[in-house]
């Protein structure tokens, strides 16, 4: 990451959107090995459903079996709207929500289409990117549930101090299911490919999102204080902000860290969905009512 920091520092946008379709290859085929892999140790998806229902760890000291067993429907999409985890009313109309905000208003997804050759572009690139929103089903879902039958003891802790003993958080290993099924599966040459392939994907993140964070940066803030600035002075502006927001980024580690007690996807689901659905609204609202401009919006939001 940090060898490659430089490169999108001074590449710009067309250097992340190289990068992101190597990267983007690379990912692809190697989730797609892991995820054979990781079937063909549990037997196929026949065994996979029956091991995952019977994958609870040996330690369970006191606790309420419903923080270890695996739940009835663990294979559903469509929860119980009272008692689901995932109730589906959340499910629809809720990621309909953050959906709509990500894929039409968030910068990164705009930015792209902005700077393709022609709308034609535009239209193929969003259908596939459709297209590519099933596989993490396949390739990210099923293999860290696969990690859960293999490693139940590790995976599935529930004890806070077996949890804070393999992966140094006390309400869970979940972050480290993924890791451990490459490096455990994974024979030597194809164990680098998928250590690469996930230093890809956090790659591909980043530098997507510091890159158009620094465009609005220069565009929307820097532009006000300096109009008269000249396009030099603000690519300097923008590449300058790159640094300073990875260095709050690296200081921002502790804080998610001790958010949601350490687990990643639940911050960035919390995150997202406080900060989302005014965003959202606001662009629905602009597409059909004609008197939300930028100022009316910026006040709505």
């Amino acid at each position: 990451y940090i060898l490659l920091t430089p490169c999108f520092i001074s590449g710009g946008l067309a250097a992340v959107i190289y990068t992101d379709t190597l990267q983007t290859i690379i990912m692809i085929i190697g989730s797609f090995i892991l995820m054979g892999f990781a079937f063909n140790e549990v037997g196929g998806y026949a065994n996979f459903e029956t091991r995952y229902m019977a994958a609870i760890p040996t330690n369970t000291s006191n606790i309420s079996a419903e923080c270890y067993e695996p739940r009835k429907d663990s294979f559903h999409l469509f929860r119980d709207p009272i008692t689901g985890d995932l109730p589906w009313p959340g499910l629809v109309f809720g990621l309909t929500i953050q959906a709509t905000w990500y894929w039409c208003t968030d910068q990164v997804i705009v930015q792209r289409c902005l700077s393709a050759k022609n709308l034609s572009h535009v239209k193929a690139g969003c259908i596939l990117c459709g297209y590519l929103k099933v596989l993490p089903m396949f390739l990210m879902v099923f293999p860290g549930m696969i990690s859960r039958i293999l490693y139940p003891d590790v995976v599935a802790c529930v004890v806070p101090e077996e949890c804070m003993k393999h992966c140094g958080a006390s309400v869970g290993c979940t972050n480290i299911a993924y890791p451990k099924l490459v490096l455990d599966l994974m024979p030597n040459g194809l164990r680098g490919l998928m250590l690469s392939v996930m230093m890809a994907s956090l790659m591909s993140s980043l530098t997507s999102i510091f890159n158009s964070a620094s465009t609005l940066f220069t565009m929307d803030i820097y532009t006000k204080v300096r109009p008269c600035a000249k396009e030099r002075e603000l690519m300097i502006a923008g590449r300058v902000f790159i640094v300073v927001l990875i260095g709050i980024s690296i200081a921002w580690i502790p804080v998610v860290q001790s958010a949601q007690s350490g687990q990643l996807f639940d911050y960035i689901q919390s995150i997202t969905s406080y900060l989302t659905p005014p965003v959202a609204a606001v662009f629905i609202l602009g597409i059909f009512c004609k008197r939300v401009n930028e100022t009316v919006s910026f006040l709505l939001v």
